[in-house]
């Protein structure tokens, strides 16, 4: 939940830009994501690979995933194939997550709290604004993410700090590295609460393809098993 969480929080960046700062915070950083904002906000669907990099304490070399991730509408799906087959599905009522060898499917209702930000792949830029900081990310900060982008003139870095006391529990902060002229999203890194870093990198970029929410739709076999496992905890 909440890697899908961060997750729906950054497609902001693709499809509508980020939010606005304190305004007189800094002009000239205000003026990109304003510029970034018109571009694309014209864009209907998203696709790309991504490739994740997952950094905890317990481990000496990050977990390595991969695979594809399609945004239309309401609907939201990665398909992760390295190193095991996985499918992450939500409609913004439910999370579904599918293995494939295993034959499970587990569906997850989405937390009240979280609600509004993962109703939909791209939330409402009002209620980021009501949930989270933003300011520019410094260039030796971006360049540990990603230093093949960070350097270069056009890429826009920024640091989302969660002000909501429930995503303080899980998320302490989300870096973001854009392209300027293409206003594409080029690496999200979400810091957890306990200091462990994902970083994620994303490719083969194409919006505005004609993908249709049939497109995406999971469906999975008539033998596989179904769990809700927090069926009974409220949220």
């Amino acid at each position: 939940m909440r890697s899908f969480l961060i997750l729906s929080v950054a497609l902001t960046f693709v499809c509508h830009g980020a939010p606005s700062t304190t305004p007189a915070a800094n002009p000239d950083f205000e003026k990109k994501l304003a510029d970034i904002d018109t571009r694309s906000a014209r864009i209907q669907d998203f696709t790309a690979r991504f490739e994740q990099q997952k950094y905890t304490a317990l481990l000496r070399n990050p977990l390595l995933s991969s695979g594809t991730i399609h945004v239309v509408g309401a609907l939201v799906r990665w398909d992760t194939e390295k190193p095991e087959p996985s499918v992450l599905y939500s409609d913004g009522k439910e999370l579904k997550m599918y293995y494939p060898k295993q034959k499970l499917l587990e569906v997850y209702p989405i937390d009240r709290r979280m609600a509004d930000l993962v109703a939909s792949p791209i939330p409402r830029l009002a209620i980021l604004k009501e949930k989270f900081s933003f300011e520019p990310l410094p260039a030796e900060e971006a360049k540990k993410d990603a230093p093949d982008v960070a350097e270069k003139p056009e890429t826009v870095a920024v640091r989302l700090r969660p002000t909501d006391a429930f995503l303080k529990e899980h998320v302490r902060e989300v870096r973001v590295l854009l392209d300027g002229k293409s206003a594409r999203m080029l690496c999200v890194t979400t810091v957890d609460a306990d200091g462990d870093r994902t970083v994620m990198r994303f490719s083969d970029v194409r919006e505005n393809a004609g993908v249709k929410p049939a497109d995406v739709q999971l469906v999975v076999p008539a033998d596989v098993k179904l769990s809700r496992p927090l069926e009974g905890v409220s949220n």
